[in-house]
């Protein structure tokens, strides 16, 4: 399960976090915010890709930085910052040889994203960014998948594909986003995050 425990977080001491606490013990969320409201910041701090101002994050009773932790995570956002002078390829043969999982070849042809994959990262349009993202949160497999509006940007195609198979994905999910697709998802527990940002701790 993952659990924040009054979590805050600053960016030049102006607060965007504050006394966060939340169990994620349900199969599918969707956090539900305005624009500036801190969901890509909240994601990012599950990841431990960003270190909280105050208070812990685990994952099954392990600090999130731990190793066995990110293993079992797969963020896709597009505040991270991927190395520009690497290719897709690359970045994915390097992502596999530390998970030792296999090349996401059937991902890939999904996302009709073979010819991008020795273009460098530089060269990339922001749709493209956005499906070597998610290649890079998927192909291990990750008991958590966490998606920072993971539609936007995507060409029908590989929109349907996607959403077709988060339905069927067997681990944990939790997205932002505005879409209906996930807003209006039986299957996704709705988090809102301007409630839970007040200093309580709300249980699912």
């Amino acid at each position: 399960m993952l659990l924040l425990r009054e979590i805050s977080k600053s960016y030049q001491k102006k607060p965007v976090i504050n006394q966060l606490s939340y169990q994620f013990d349900q199969q599918r969320y969707c956090i539900i915010g305005p624009n500036g409201s801190g969901k890509t910041t909240l994601l990012m701090l599950a990841a431990g890709l960003e270190i909280a101002s105050s208070g812990k994050i685990t994952l099954d009773d392990k600090p999130i930085s731990s190793v066995s932790a990110k293993r079992q995570l797969g963020i896709s956002s597009d505040k991270i910052i991927l190395p520009d002078f690497l290719t897709p390829q690359q970045l994915l043969e390097f992502h596999c040889s530390q998970h030792a999982c296999l090349f996401p070849t059937q991902f890939i042809e999904h996302l009709g994203f073979a010819p991008q994959l020795t273009t460098p990262v530089s060269a990339l349009s922001l749709g493209n960014l956005k499906k070597i993202s998610l290649l890079l949160a998927l192909a291990h497999q990750p008991q958590y998948l966490l998606l920072d509006e993971p539609t936007t940007g995507l060409d029908h195609q590989s929109r349907s594909w996607l959403l077709a198979y988060l339905d069927s994905y067997p681990g944990k999910i939790i997205v932002t986003s505005h879409e209906e697709s996930f807003t209006e998802n039986e299957h996704y527990h709705s988090v809102f995050l301007n409630e839970l940002n007040q200093g309580s701790s709300i249980a699912s």
